[in-house]
């Protein structure tokens, strides 16, 4: 497996930029649009401003800062996690964290390793979080998840919208809103074609595929977790 550079684009950043790149058009959509507001200096400027914080979270010092700062997730330099992400990353340069609110070990951005606050027990590895570490460390080295800061900072109006919306409906009818939503948004491409607006379309078709792909990360989530609860599908 190669090492992801800066000067590389490996295909596992691709996908994870083609996955998120429709939330992070609306979003940033979003942004100009509330921007306007201020006026075209004020708002010319404070989109700029925006636009260049998120390619900063792509370098090691952005990352660090969105991480600790926001993020709020606590150093663990002497930690088993900082062990073990050493000696698996390969003269790779990595940050461990230890993250509020979370399970697991996972990787963020270009070099966290964290590992979730429920997760840390007593300090004591076992095989299930020594194995999360290699595949959150090789995550990293392949690129898969460079660019998840970044996007999910282009996407964060968008991302705080549906958040929003969700707050006011009921789990059981969000579904039924998604698949309403779906059909209304998909009538709407096709008649802003029919008008000539083709913006207004594009804007449309990034809804359906962000709706998409949020419905195949739940539906994978859901068959792993059936996964794990019944041995027999995770070898079937």
């Amino acid at each position: 497996m190669t090492d992801c550079r800066w000067w590389t684009v490996p295909c596992h950043v691709a996908g994870a930029v083609a996955a998120r790149l429709p939330g992070a058009l609306l979003g940033a959509t979003m942004f100009v649009s509330f921007a306007g507001v201020l006026g075209p200096d004020w708002g010319g400027a404070l989109v700029l401003a925006w636009l260049t914080a998120g390619v900063l979270v792509l370098t090691r010092l952005g990352e660090r800062l969105v991480v600790t700062r926001v993020l709020r997730y606590r150093t663990a330099r002497q930690s088993w996690l900082a062990v073990d992400a050493a000696g698996l990353a390969g003269g790779r340069k990595v940050d461990v964290y230890v993250a509020p609110n979370a399970a697991g070990v996972f990787a963020l951005g270009g070099h966290t390793v964290a590992v979730g606050q429920w997760s840390v027990g007593t300090g004591v590895r076992t095989p299930g979080l020594q194995a999360a570490t290699a595949t959150a460390v090789a995550q990293l080295r392949a690129g898969g998840t460079r660019a998840d800061l970044a996007m999910g900072w282009w996407s964060g109006p968008w991302l705080l919208a549906k958040v929003i919306v969700g707050a006011f409906l009921r789990p059981g009818l969000q579904s039924v809103m998604r698949v309403v939503g779906s059909v209304l948004v998909g009538m709407s491409v096709f008649t802003c074609l029919n008008h000539g607006q083709p913006v207004a379309a594009l804007l449309g078709v990034c809804m359906l595929a962000d709706l998409a792909i949020a419905y195949l990360g739940r539906r994978r989530l859901r068959v792993a977790a059936q996964a794990r609860a019944i041995p027999s599908l995770a070898r079937a």
